[in-house]
Parts: structure tokens; sequence; C-alpha cells
């Protein structure tokens, strides 16, 4: 094989790689890409001796970060990159809400049971309904009843509920 086939496989596993960054493949085209970069190097060492290999594995130790944050430095600015990637923050302010913010601002200083360990998350039982919570770090045990402190758009956080106070009497 000539060496100007080594550089050519060397060539086409530079760009499949960086296709595969904006190509939905499954990486089956950067797996293509390695493969004719693993090619180039063997049939480098083989053919062409131990300096035309080694120039061909350093060119590829070395190209392919280098063609993988290129192509993730250009995707942003690709017609694809644009049309995928958010540019503008969605603020309650402005208009946007979510559902989940709305669903659980009714739970706020509920009380209810937990029905697992919270390690700090965990699930529990309020009013009849089951929900995904967290903690505030500390470690609640099953069957322990709780009382809802914030709810952060889908976050519930809860903490144990304080005992009833006694009467002095």
């Amino acid at each position: 094989m000539t060496i100007w086939i080594c550089i050519a496989f060397l060539a086409v596993g530079f760009v499949a790689i960086f296709i595969e960054l904006f190509v939905p493949a499954g990486g089956l085209i950067g797996l293509g890409g390695f493969i004719c970069m693993i090619v180039a190097v063997v049939f480098g060492y083989k053919d062409h001796g131990p300096l035309a290999g080694t120039v061909m594995l350093l060119v590829t130790a070395i190209g392919t970060p280098a063609a993988i944050l290129t192509g993730l430095k250009i995707f942003p600015r690709t017609y694809v990159g644009k049309k995928l990637i958010l540019k503008e923050a969605q603020q309650q302010e402005t208009g946007y809400t979510s559902y989940t913010s709305e669903k659980y601002t009714d739970l706020l200083n509920a009380e209810g049971i937990t029905l697992t360990t919270l390690r700090p998350s965990g699930m529990v039982r309020i009013k009849d309904e089951r929900y995904s919570v967290v903690t505030e770090g500390e470690l609640v045990g099953a069957g322990t009843k709780i009382k809802v402190i914030a709810t952060e758009g889908s976050r519930i956080v809860v903490r144990k509920a304080e005992p009833p106070e006694q009467q002095a009497g």
C-alpha cells in the first residue's frame, strides 16, 4: 500500500469523526473513521517502516482530539446547531411557565408520610398521592411523618415534621 493511500485512510478517518459530531448515526460513522485511522497506522508501520508508522500514530493521537474540539466549537454556528441549541433563557417573568411548578405549589406546608427511606431522596405519600421528594440532606426513615418546606419546579423538598407541642395543664 502506498503512503498516499495511508494518508487517504487517515484523512477519511478524521472526516468521519468530524461528521459523527453532526450526524446522528449512533457512533457508526465515528467507528468507521476510527477503523480507517487504525488501518492507516498499521499499514504505515507494516509497509513504510517505524518512522512513517510513528508519524501516522502521532497525527492520529493529536489530530483526533483536535478534530473533536474543532467540531464542538463549530457546531453551535451551523444551521443544525442554531436550530438545536437554545439561545435565550426561559424566565417566568417573561411569560414562560412550567406545568410542574404550578402543580406542586399547593403542597407547600403539607404533611405526609415517607414510603421509603429518604437518603436524601425517596417516595412519600401526601394527600393520598405518591411523590418523589428530597430532603435537605438528612436521612429520614420509612414511615416517618414529613412536612413539605419548599417546591422548586418539579423538586419537592421535605423535612421531618415537628411533633405537636404538648400543652401544659
